[in-house]
């Protein structure tokens, strides 16, 4: 074979992986008549996505596309939850039509319909949290010396999310303890839609000098997020609750009660975000009466996970047991690890 054939061959070899190479690529049109070829890969937040093996990725707009057409099977996710998977290609009416495969007959879709097309596969949800240690000592004309330890954590996926607060406090002047609680917070939401959702929660305090051996308070409520992304959160809740005091030396109490509450945090810069929660319980039986608290935090972070933390922890009581002030106010600087 001289080399001239043997150019030929290399040539129509090359020509026929090219033809080829066409012929089984995915289409795409757009409504201004531009003809796309390549390989779908992804459809989601009103985008397909299509790889060309010439530029980088081509993110086009649902809206503008009037055929596509696949040649592999694609696993289409619909709004409502159910999934096909079948090549794809637009009917007369535009719409997507999901060729029929595994038993089943060719299903017509809506793109409007379509929530993602070859999603990533979705990773179990995890943990998220942090724990805070802090302390103080003095000595000279007073000796004064205070403990606090602090855990929180939350674990979300797209139906529902757990989440719970613990902080133990701890200070004593002149060998005598000035102050010692502790503090709980468990609680279970369930999504019904991306933003809102119902719960039921937990909530438990141990206080030597607001004559509480505990404080439980149970119910359930719904709540709305407004926002949760990398640089803000904020939601609102409403709900009712079962309220109940077991008092050291005063007489025990139980009520119904409602609930009211807020969580915000918000990205100041790259490296502090400030922090509120704020609960309210006014009474049902006993117009007037509420139990209130809110803590604000400054965070600042350090690196590999550490950071400072400056928390103020504000508890009002409209109606406390004789002897008992209204209102506490807490001061907390320490190191939070966040994991």
């Amino acid at each position: 074979m001289d080399k001239k054939c043997t150019a030929m061959y290399f040539m129509l070899f090359f020509f026929i992986l090219i033809v080829m190479r066409n012929v089984s690529a995915d289409e795409i049109i757009l409504e201004n008549g531009d003809r796309l070829t390549g390989t779908v890969v992804m459809v989601g937040d009103g985008t397909v996505v299509m790889e060309t093996g010439y530029s980088e990725p081509i993110k086009l707009q649902k809206s503008k596309i009037t055929h596509i057409s696949t040649d592999n099977p694609q696993e289409v996710h619909m709004i409502s939850g159910e999934i096909f998977k079948g090549r794809l290609t637009t009917g007369e009416d535009g719409r997507l039509i999901v060729e029929s495969g595994d038993g089943r007959e060719a299903a017509v879709v809506d793109w409007d319909r379509v929530a993602a097309l070859n999603p990533p596969p979705v990773e179990p949800p995890k943990w998220k949290g942090s724990i805070t240690l802090g302390a103080g000592l003095q000595s000279g004309n007073s000796d004064r010396a205070h403990a606090s330890i602090g855990a929180e954590a939350k674990r979300k996926s797209e139906q529902d999310r757990f989440s719970f607060r613990f902080l133990y406090n701890y200070a004593e002047e002149n060998d005598r303890v000035t102050s010692r609680n502790t503090f709980g917070v468990l609680k279970y939401d369930y999504f019904f839609t991306k933003a809102f959702y119902g719960y039921l929660g937990v909530e438990v305090l141990n206080d030597k000098f607001k004559d509480l051996n505990l404080r439980t308070v149970f119910g359930p409520g719904v709540g709305y997020q407004i926002w949760d992304d990398a640089i803000k959160f904020f939601l609102l809740e409403a709900g009712l609750a079962y309220f109940s005091e077991d008092l050291k030396e005063g007489e025990d109490k139980q009520w119904l009660t409602a609930r009211l509450a807020g969580d915000f945090s918000y990205k100041l810069k790259e490296t502090i975000v400030f922090s509120e929660q704020i609960v309210i319980y006014p009474n049902l039986e006993e117009t007037g009466q509420y139990k209130l608290r809110n803590e604000a935090a400054i965070t600042s972070a350090l690196g590999s996970g550490w950071a400072l933390r400056f928390a103020n922890i504000l508890e009002r009581d409209s109606d406390p047991p004789l002897g008992v002030r209204k209102h506490d106010l807490y001061w907390i600087a320490g190191f939070q690890y966040g994991f």
